[in-house]
């Protein structure tokens, strides 16, 4: 019985073509596969680093909420600028539409001296958040009254609570009406009608009137003049030509301060 054949081994000179021709083979492909990262690296390399910037950003909360606080104040300073600006522009006018409108509701002493603007809608979160301490504030200065503007720009249900507003304000009941809605939970009519009523009102006499046509025609100017004075958010103050955005009393207090002395 004959031996099994066994394999020849590879001569030096066959195994170091073999080897050489493998490496020319990863050669060729990686510098064909460096060619396709090159020519596509300014379509690439820009996406890799947003990934990467978005991934950092997002395993680092803080930073990523101080960039949105700084976004926001940016935006915010914008629209104050242009407010400024138009309140400036449109002076005179305004000290009928913004001042002095006889169909406006007024907090605190309406005989005041200092005269202060609130736009407000009461399905605003910071106006509802901020009314006890508006509240608080007009206790501690008599001699200031705040001019309400009813703004309902939040949701649907806003018009209809500004509109009995106003209509509470002509029956000489605007503050109790008004402190009960900024309370919330005024999300129909029949809660609106208990408001209404708790505060010695006739629930369907105020349904009327706030259905008029004058109040709801008053509404939508008071609408218009928001949007002319790029009044973008509630609630949003106005003392002595300058916007203040949301309710802060220690700003609105060295404002009033600051009127004191000028009068």
């Amino acid at each position: 019985m004959s031996e099994p054949e066994l394999p020849m081994p590879e001569s030096s000179s066959q195994s170091s073509y073999g080897g050489w021709r493998d490496i020319q083979g990863h050669i060729t492909t990686g510098l064909a596969v460096f060619a396709v990262i090159l020519a596509g690296a300014p379509y690439v390399l820009p996406q890799v680093q947003a990934w990467q910037t978005q991934q950092g950003l997002l395993e680092r909360p803080a930073m990523l909420q101080a960039a949105s606080e700084k976004l926001q104040a940016q935006a915010d300073a914008a629209v104050a600028t242009k407010t400024r600006e138009a309140l400036k522009a449109r002076a005179e006018s305004l000290k009928t539409t913004l001042y002095g409108s006889k169909m406006d509701p007024i907090l605190g002493n309406p005989a005041a001296p200092i005269k202060i603007v609130e736009f407000l809608d009461y399905n605003c979160t910071y106006c509802r958040s901020g009314a006890p301490l508006v509240k608080a504030f007009l206790e501690a200065n008599p001699d200031v009254a705040i001019i309400i503007k009813e703004y309902p720009v939040i949701s649907k249900n806003s018009r209809p609570l500004a509109a009995y507003a106003l209509a509470a304000a002509e029956a000489g009941k605007y503050e109790a009406v008004h402190y009960a809605f900024m309370s919330g939970g005024v999300d129909s009519e029949a809660e609106a009608h208990a408001v209404l009523a708790k505060a010695g009102l006739n629930p369907q006499t105020i349904q009327a009137r706030m259905s008029s046509e004058d109040i709801q025609n008053y509404i939508t100017e008071t609408l218009v003049l928001g949007d002319d004075l790029a009044i973008t958010g509630t609630p949003t103050f106005i003392i002595d030509g300058e916007p203040y955005n949301g309710t802060n009393i220690p700003a609105m207090t060295a404002a009033v301060e600051k009127l004191r002395k000028k009068s």
